[in-house]
């Protein structure tokens, strides 16, 4: 999916994840928050969001007076979400009453078990700068030319599902490679279908990263209680 805006409304100053920014000089500071969410449908006053900050860290939920068009968004699609709070709300708490400031789908994809020698013809080098888990979704930011048909995924080596640590390969891919401007672009990658496979204590997620070429393989482990 193509990185596409939905709301496109006025920043003074925006950086990625937090930042503190004044709309005049002399103006209070204001916290502005990036996060991947999940749109959770509209409710009777707020359309509403949900995200974990990091790893299994609780189900936050953000609400936004108004609605989405949900046949155009349906619940369940993964958005790029800036806004800030209230003056008496905290992150990483439910908040109903969120100043949005702007919205955008982002290149999404769900986890696909393979077999490696069909993995092996998909790998592509990628720019990758940064790369995390968000309870059974992996997400990450890549700076890569903004072509279009341009797709991120993740295929899991079939031959590992009954291993402890399933190894998984990240790569892109799109139409016609072409000159092109590089832009950060943004993705969540759905692990559902292997992560809750009972064998499976982490995922080890490897890619062919063209911007640190000692940074190429990623584990992310299960949370667990036992």
């Amino acid at each position: 999916m193509n990185l596409k805006t939905i709301i496109r409304l006025t920043l003074l100053c925006l950086t990625p994840l937090l930042a503190a920014c004044s709309d005049s000089d002399d103006g209070p500071s204001i916290a502005i928050y990036r996060n991947i969410v999940t749109f959770a449908g509209n409710g009777p006053a707020t359309a509403n969001f949900t995200f974990r900050e990091i790893d299994d860290s609780p189900l936050v939920t953000l609400g936004v007076r108004g609605s989405l068009n949900d046949e155009r968004i349906p619940a369940g699609t993964r958005l790029l979400m800036t806004y800030s709070l209230p003056d008496d709300k905290t992150y990483g708490e439910d908040c109903f009453d969120v100043r949005l400031r702007g919205l955008q789908t982002i290149y999404t994809d769900t986890i696909t078990p393979l077999p490696y020698s069909e993995i092996e013809q998909l790998k592509k080098p990628l720019r990758l700068t940064t790369i995390y888990r968000t309870g059974e979704f992996i997400n990450l930011t890549a700076s890569m030319p903004e072509l279009s048909g341009r797709k991120y995924f993740l295929r899991a080596d079939e031959a590992t599902l009954d291993a402890d640590t399933v190894r998984v390969y990240l790569s892109t891919s799109v139409p016609e490679e072409k000159p092109s401007y590089n832009s950060t672009q943004t993705v969540s990658v759905d692990i559902s279908p292997i992560w809750d496979i009972p064998p499976l204590r982490a995922i080890s997620v490897e890619v062919e990263n063209s911007n640190n070429p000692n940074r190429t393989k990623f584990i992310f482990p299960k949370t667990t209680t036992d």
